[in-house]
């Protein structure tokens, strides 16, 4: 994401600690989108709903930080309360309030990391945990520039799909920043309040992709083990496409019609690109042997 130049319109205009005048609407009837729930206290995460006559949704935290996205996704607000700043409330605007404003726009985009390998962007996908945004930042560290991290804007034209360059840092917890770098205070927190670190590519890596890329390959991250990793295999079919499913960004706001859509481009994906099974060992010492045969697949 960049700024406008100056006297351009932007595609996306943000307002920080503000609200819309919609903001206080009652929920739309039948616009309740999502609820998710913390199993300890049983209060809601995350809460999304459309607010009003359908004006724009409303995406609330636990925490008090809330978005509201207009109907057009062309406008956000943002709003949040002590102790959390606005760095905090960037960490909700460039992930999943953005992946919505991408989603309802018709761009596809997965919840993966990319480096691009001579000239190929390569996409890592999983879940939170799975590794993605360690082996971005560890290619990176190699002499591979980050495309993205977290989130991965695709296109796809004349059976060609192009992934869009983010954000020149990686976000890794503290376990992956020792295993990086060593020490993990050597890294800056992501914000006050977030105990993840900031890898950013420029000073620790090879930066950032000055621009989009063909996507090469997407590698789906399945859980770490020992004895018979690390190894990546070629998959295809109705398995690799439910898992495919699963890691599209914020897919539980999408609607009917929208999920019709995200089917259509995954199978287009899948027709243009190949994809991989990923399994790291769960053993931190062998990941640069990991990481070779990712570059050797790559390649290949």
């Amino acid at each position: 994401m960049r700024a406008a130049p100056p006297g351009a319109a932007a595609d996306v205009t943000v307002h920080l600690q503000a609200r819309p005048p919609w903001h206080d609407g009652p929920v739309s009837e039948g616009g309740q989108i999502h609820r998710s729930r913390d199993g300890a206290d049983d209060l809601a995460t995350v809460d999304v709903a459309w607010i009003g006559a359908r004006d724009g949704v409303r995406i609330a935290y636990v925490d008090g930080t809330t978005f509201h996205v207009r109907a057009d996704s062309r406008e956000v607000w943002a709003s949040w309360v002590p102790p959390y700043t606005v760095e905090d409330a960037a960490v909700y605007l460039l992930g999943p309030v953005l992946s919505w404003v991408l989603r309802s726009r018709g761009v596809l985009s997965l919840h993966a990391s990319a480096v691009v390998i001579d000239g190929r962007a390569m996409a890592f996908c999983g879940p939170h945990g799975a590794g993605k945004s360690t082996i971005a930042a560890a290619l990176s560290a190699r002499g591979f520039p980050l495309l993205t991290d977290d989130v991965l804007a695709l296109a796809e034209r004349d059976r060609v799909v192009t992934a869009w360059p983010a954000f020149a840092q990686v976000r890794l917890w503290n376990d992956s920043a020792r295993l990086l770098v060593g020490d993990a205070s050597r890294l800056p927190r992501i914000t006050p309040n977030w105990d993840k670190r900031a890898f950013a590519v420029a000073t620790h890596g090879a930066g950032l992709a000055a621009e989009a890329a063909p996507l090469g390959a997407v590698f789906l991250l399945a859980p770490r083990r020992r004895g018979d990793a690390p190894r990546i295999e070629r998959v295809e079919g109705a398995a690799t496409f439910v898992a495919l499913v699963k890691e599209t960004s914020v897919n539980y706001m999408l609607d009917a019609a929208m999920r019709a859509e995200e089917f259509r481009l995954l199978s287009r994906l899948m027709a243009h690109v190949p994809m991989f099974r990923a399994t790291p060992d769960d053993d931190p010492a062998r990941l640069d042997e990991f990481l070779d045969k990712v570059i050797e697949v790559a390649r290949g």
